[in-house]
C-alpha cells in the first residue's frame, strides 16, 4: 500500500503492502489493522489522476463513455472464477466451494433520488446492469433507501452514524447466492458496510464488494 491515509481507519500508513496479498482479495490498498466482513473485497485503484477523471465524468458530468471504461476496469478487477471459488472471512481464510457455482446477484448501491434526477442519469445502476450483463449474472436491486441524507463532505464518524440508517431490504435474501455490491468510490467505506450489515441481517451469508476508486482518506470526500 502505498503512503496515505486507510481509507478504513483514516490511519496514516506508508510503503508497499507485506501481508503476500495476491490481488484476489483486494485488501492490499487498506491497512492489515482494518477488518472487513465481506468474502471478498476489490478495488481497482486510487482516486486520483486518471481513475479520479474517470469517476467525476461519470458521476457528475454525466458522460456515458466513462461508464464503459468503469466496466471494463470492474470486469478486469473481478476473478473469472468468481463465483466459484470465494474466500471466506475468518482467520483460517476458509474457502466457499460449491458444485456449480454459487448464483452471483449483482446489487447496485442506491443512489439518492435527488441526486438522478438532478445528474440525468443513476450511475451505479448503470455500472451494475452493465456488469452483471457482461458477466451474465443476475441484476436485482435488493437494497432500497431508508434515508436520503447526503454523506458527500462529512467526517468518518458521521458518515458512519448516518450510513447505518440508510439502507432497507426491499427484495426477498436468500443464503444460498452470492450478492456482489457494487460502489464507485470508498470513501471511509461507511456505506458499503452498511450495505453489507443490511443484507446479512436479512439473511445473506455470502456477501461481496467492488468498487471503481477509494480515497486517501476524508479529505477525498469531495
Amino acid at each position: 500500500m502505498r503512503a496515505g491515509k486507510c481509507p478504513g481507519c483514516g490511519v496514516t500508513r506508508g510503503g508497499e503492502c507485506t501481508e503476500g496479498h495476491d490481488g484476489r482479495v483486494g485488501r492490499d490498498w487498506m491497512c492489515s489493522d482494518c477488518e472487513v466482513p465481506f468474502c471478498w473485497l476489490g478495488v481497482v485503484g486510487w482516486r486520483e489522476g486518471a481513475l479520479a477523471k474517470l469517476v467525476k465524468d461519470f458521476k457528475y458530468e454525466s458522460v456515458r463513455a466513462a461508464g464503459e471504461v468503469s466496466v471494463d476496469f470492474l470486469d478486469e478487477r473481478i476473478p473469472k472464477d468468481f463465483g466459484f471459488l470465494v474466500f471466506g472471512v475468518g482467520d483460517a481464510g476458509e474457502v466457499a466451494m460449491k458444485e456449480g457455482g454459487l448464483e452471483v446477484v449483482v446489487v447496485p448501491l442506491p443512489t439518492i433520488g435527488r441526486h438522478v434526477r438532478e445528474r440525468g442519469l443513476d450511475h451505479t445502476a448503470i455500472l451494475t446492469k452493465k456488469l452483471a450483463k457482461r458477466r451474465r449474472w443476475k441484476y436485482e436491486r435488493v437494497l432500497g433507501r431508508a434515508t436520503d441524507v447526503v454523506q458527500v463532505g462529512t467526517k468518518a464518524a458521521e458518515r458512519k452514524a448516518q450510513a447505518e440508517k440508510t439502507y432497507e431490504v426491499v427484495r426477498e435474501v436468500s443464503g444460498e447466492k452470492l450478492y456482489l455490491l457494487v460502489d464507485d468510490v470508498w470513501t471511509t467505506g461507511a456505506t458499503m458496510l452498511a450495505a453489507e450489515k443490511t443484507l446479512r441481517e436479512a439473511g445473506a451469508k455470502w456477501i461481496a464488494g467492488v468498487v471503481l476508486a477509494t480515497g486517501r482518506g476524508e479529505e477525498d470526500a469531495n
